[in-house]
């Protein structure tokens, strides 16, 4: 059983670099193209995509240990432990500017703390412990990238998925959104897209929702105007607030 987590989770961590590596490429390119690739805020961003890719490992880690191990999951927390120290050391390898590097290790090593005192607790974020009684359904219509029109259409789902997913199609039918260079643009839809996606699951995953839209308000501020990123900012907060992850 253990060689058998730690193999899948030494894939897991080959994956979730390849993914951090992804996001910290079309962050790099976003603000690359606003020339501010030097900024603090530029550093924040690349931190928070090696803190989002982080979390996903250790989420998706600590759901697979669950799953084969059932009720002796907790014996295993050193295998998590290990393993998520092990995806550190090689994050914190990479190159970067060592002051935000600083925060990053403190950031990590927070993650690390909470997400292996929650497995041996016996809980996963973002698991939603009462069964679904309702499909949602999404529809996305008329969406040709070149107009970058998104329509929602919802049923059976509560109802703040459904106002951050109204929320969302405004934000990318806004005159703002639709004037971005084609590529970042698609950057807005392909994100907002995977938001939608996760909304209108049987079971949404909360924490997933809120880490997506945290990571889209960084997107957004790099490549859009401050009121743009206030919304989404806005929006975040409003979802996390009623969905109980504040407070």
């Amino acid at each position: 059983m253990r060689d058998l987590i730690k193999k899948r989770l030494t894939e897991y961590r080959s994956e979730t670099l390849n993914s951090i590596a992804v996001a910290e490429d079309t962050t790099k390119a976003a603000f690359s193209e606003r020339g501010t690739s030097r900024s603090s805020m530029f550093h924040r961003a690349i931190n928070r995509d090696n803190e989002n890719g982080f979390t996903q490992y250790m989420d998706r880690s600590a759901n697979f240990i669950s799953h084969v191990a059932g009720s002796s999951a907790s014996q295993h927390a050193n295998e998590l432990r290990d393993e998520a120290n092990k995806l550190k050391q090689e994050i914190m390898a990479k190159p970067g500017d060592e002051n935000f590097k600083a925060y990053l290790d403190l950031a990590l090593d927070k993650i690390v703390k909470r997400k292996v005192e929650d497995f041996e607790l016996g809980y996963i974020e973002g698991k939603d412990m009462n069964a679904a009684t309702t499909q949602n359904t999404v529809n996305i219509i008329n969406s040709n990238i070149s107009k970058s029109v998104v329509q929602i259409t919802q049923s059976g789902k509560d109802t703040i998925s459904k106002e951050t997913a109204q929320k969302l199609e405004q934000l990318v039918n806004s005159e703002e959104i639709k004037g971005l260079p084609e590529k970042t643009r698609l950057d807005v839809l392909d994100q907002v897209t995977d938001l939608v996606k996760e909304l209108q699951a049987p079971t949404t995953d909360k924490g997933k929702v809120h880490r997506g839209l945290k990571r889209l308000g960084d997107f957004v501020a790099a490549v859009a105007s401050s009121s743009v990123a206030e919304t989404v900012a806005q929006i975040a907060v409003a979802y996390a607030t009623a969905s109980g992850l504040f407070g």
